[in-house]
């Protein structure tokens, strides 16, 4: 846990302040709220396991490590706050569609055949057919819903249907899959250096060490502890890298 002190100094940062303003212009949120929120991120995650000292000592030597997880600490939140906004609007939409189509017969009775196999609970059965039915305000009356009741059970029915639709990523995949979605960012980014790579290797180096097992990679060792005097054999980790994910993504798909 950071002391109050080690907080300032932290939130004090020029890297800090950058990406909360980017943030917070991204968001369409205050300068203050954007750095509420992205010093909870950091404290909840990418800092989780670092002490107090970790983080001092990192701030006074300016170190690129800490750098990095304030950049991504940022990115993971604008990801998961546009991640929920998608799921809202997927959510509003479905009401719409519902009522929307309500008035064809055609349409409702196939949604309602189409309910049987995939709702297996009778009360949510009966909920769903009246909204299909006769729409949001009637069944909040039939079933006595307030509008919070109502969006909840929604929710709920929205995120069933989901998940029974697409089935989920293999356990073994979705690691690997968060790990290069993280490299793809890290590689987007125009103001990542050699440092910054130096760190996700450093924190992924076992990985990193399985990639690289190729004879296309001339000196391992140096990739590993000196990206930044490995010479081609950067562009070389780049392009297996980019092979890795495209492997993975046809396997994925062929499940």
């Amino acid at each position: 846990m950071l002391n109050e002190k080690t907080i300032r100094e932290l939130v004090s940062m020029p890297c800090f302040i950058s990406n909360a303003s980017k943030l917070a212009y991204m968001l369409h949120m205050s300068h203050q709220d954007a750095s509420q929120e992205l010093l909870l991120e950091l404290l909840d995650h990418r800092l989780k396991s670092w002490s107090n000292n970790d983080v001092t000592l990192s701030i006074q030597r300016d170190l690129p490590s800490l750098k990095w997880k304030v950049k991504f600490a940022a990115k993971d939140y604008y990801r998961r706050v546009n991640k929920d906004a998608t799921r809202e609007r997927e959510k509003a939409q479905m009401v719409a569609h519902m009522e929307t189509h309500v008035s064809s017969q055609s349409e409702t009775l196939e949604a309602l055949e189409r309910l049987q196999e995939l709702l297996k609970n009778k009360s949510t059965q009966r909920w769903t057919k009246s909204l299909l039915r006769v729409g949001q305000r009637e069944t909040m009356v039939r079933f006595n819903q307030t509008p919070r009741q109502f969006n909840s059970k929604l929710a709920k029915v929205c995120k069933y249907c989901h998940q029974h639709r697409q089935p989920k990523q293999p356990n073994n995949h979705t690691k690997e899959l968060k790990l290069l979605k993280e490299w793809d960012d890290l590689m987007a980014d125009p103001d990542t250096t050699d440092d910054d790579v130096q760190t996700f290797i450093g924190q992924h180096e076992e990985y990193i060490n399985e990639v690289i097992n190729s004879p296309q990679v001339a000196f391992q060792g140096r990739l590993i502890k000196d990206f930044a005097h490995a010479g081609k054999d950067k562009y070389i980790l780049v392009n297996l890298m980019a092979k890795r994910e495209q492997e993975l993504d046809r396997r994925t798909n062929h499940e």
